[in-house]
């Protein structure tokens, strides 16, 4: 062998043990197949899809990234602990698979930074808030550095846009994880970043398979962090347009939620009671939950049979305490007070303590008060968009007799407010709310703090951003022990709006 083919020979070898080393990236049409059938949270179909691929193409990372999906949203929805540990340890020699990868590929950074947040979102779950804020910093510097170097690279932009939307609604009590991620960004920010991938997908074929994941996302964010709410219904629309899209129980979760949250109940029940069912599908129990709570805003005779299918079947952390105290509720408004004590003994006994719904049901069981039974219906029918019956639950007793201590009177104020606002009689609100305020900014009761968030709400749609501004830092303000985190999370978003504006 001559002395100048050595050289061309092993820059053939190092050439091909590179190849090897580093894993490529094809989203090719199997891998959608499979995706797909993941969202559709079908997961035993979309693993068999992810390992016919791992056998047609070994050097394919995508079905890597894809089997994240089925670890984070098993997690994501089951919430067991001993599952959560299980995949935790699992996505250890998935991320260094990922690690692998070709990185001149904008998928390189965009896999690993996908894992990282995914789950991050999952220790939010159990509490690892300090080991889920590294790792959205490490998503962040990926994704950043990714659509610097590669710009026209849209996938990335849903993510940056989820990270950009909820770092400015971190509670100040929180503030520290905001320091510690190092990231800044709006909510006008976020959504426009996932729209101009969502628009991609309804005309680009290459794209398609990112767009019920985009609405689920927008829909998610107009519900809970946005004040305009028939942005919202314009997202469902697209949604219900695709005969396909309402296939899937977290779109019909998403769509739900923004039903419910508009005034629109009876669409909300109708939806989640033709939801796919079967064994091919992964067990969404929170549905039955959300289906039980629908029909109890409609006072229905058969809500709590869905309440008992949750807590029966639900081995997870949250809203466990919140369905025993709503089927107290239940019992309670149906005149049998034994069962109303039976079932908030039970929220003693049963659940966590996490959200604020389980939090605030906690509260009540400890409290041993009996809510107010005519206040509890106005309370129920106003949350399922019945206005006109709630008002009338409300004020067809010409006394308020019916209002027995302080707490009454402050709640009685505070949903006569609540009506005409969501009723659209604004001019008919504002009074109300500002009673709320006077006689209960000291109370530890959420009606102050929210109607404070309300009137923030309707300045800024005048566009009276001063007053916007000085309601929603009131909310923030007052000493509720209800609701605190949320009141005080859409409050800041509030005041983030309005300064984007300036």
């Amino acid at each position: 062998m001559s002395m100048q083919r050595v050289p061309i020979i092993f820059v053939l070898m190092c050439s091909a043990l590179l190849s090897f080393s580093q894993y490529r990236y094809d989203f090719n049409q199997n891998c959608r197949n499979a995706y797909n059938e993941i969202i559709n949270l079908k997961f035993t179909a979309g693993k068999k899809l992810i390992e016919q691929e791992k056998s047609a193409n070994p050097g394919n990372n995508i079905p890597y990234l894809l089997d994240n999906y089925i670890y984070f949203l098993t997690v994501f929805i089951a919430e067991e602990k001993v599952t959560f540990d299980k995949y935790d340890d699992l996505k250890d020699n998935l991320i260094d698979r990922l690690k692998e990868g070709d990185k001149s590929s904008p998928y390189y950074r965009y896999c690993l930074a996908q894992t990282y947040l995914q789950w991050a979102v999952a220790r939010g779950k159990f509490k690892e808030y300090v080991t889920a804020a590294l790792e959205i910093n490490k998503a962040y510097r990926l994704l950043e550095e990714n659509n610097s170097e590669h710009p026209d690279f849209l996938p990335n932009l849903i993510n940056l846009g989820l990270l950009h939307t909820f770092i400015g609604t971190i509670p100040d009590n929180y503030s520290w994880v905001k320091k510690l991620i190092g990231i800044e960004g709006t909510i006008d920010q976020g959504v426009n970043e996932i729209l101009k991938v969502l628009n991609a997908s309804l005309t680009n074929k290459e794209m398609s398979h990112y767009k019920a994941e985009c609405l689920f996302y927008l829909s998610f964010i107009q519900s809970n962090l946005s004040t305009n709410k028939q942005k919202a219904l314009d997202y469902i629309k697209l949604i219900e347009a695709d005969a396909t899209s309402l296939r899937s129980p977290l779109a019909i979760y998403a769509v739900s939620q923004i039903y419910s949250d508009n005034g629109l109940n009876d669409k909300a029940i109708e939806l989640l009671l033709s939801r796919p069912a079967g064994d091919e599908y992964f067990p969404f129990y929170f549905l039955d939950y959300l289906t039980g709570l629908a029909k109890l805003h409609r006072l229905d005779p058969d809500a709590d049979k869905y309440f008992f299918k949750f807590v029966i079947n639900f081995k997870g952390i949250n809203y466990i305490k919140d369905s025993y105290q709503k089927l107290a509720w239940y019992y309670l408004v149906n005149d049998n007070a034994a069962k109303y004590k039976e079932y908030m003994a039970k929220v003693l006994q049963f659940g966590n303590s996490v959200i604020d719904a389980d939090i605030q049901a906690e509260r009540e069981a400890e409290r041993g008060v009996v809510p107010n039974v005519y206040l509890l219906k106005a309370r129920l029918l106003f949350d399922g968009g019945y206005y006109d019956k709630a008002l009338i639950a409300i004020t067809s007793s010409k006394s308020t007799s019916f209002l027995v201590n302080s707490r009454d009177s402050l709640e009685f104020t505070y949903r006569i407010g609540r009506i005409y606002h969501e009723w659209g009689k604004t001019d008919n609100c504002i009074e109300f709310y500002n009673r709320t305020i006077e006689n209960g900014s000291a109370s530890p009761y959420y009606f102050a703090a929210n109607a404070a968030l309300q009137l923030g709400l309707i300045y800024e749609s005048k566009k009276d951003f001063t007053k916007a501004v000085h309601y929603y830092e009131l909310a923030q303000s007052m000493e509720n022990e209800e609701y605190k985190n949320s009141i005080n999370q859409k409050a800041k978003a509030g005041v983030h709006r309005i300064e984007s504006q300036k």
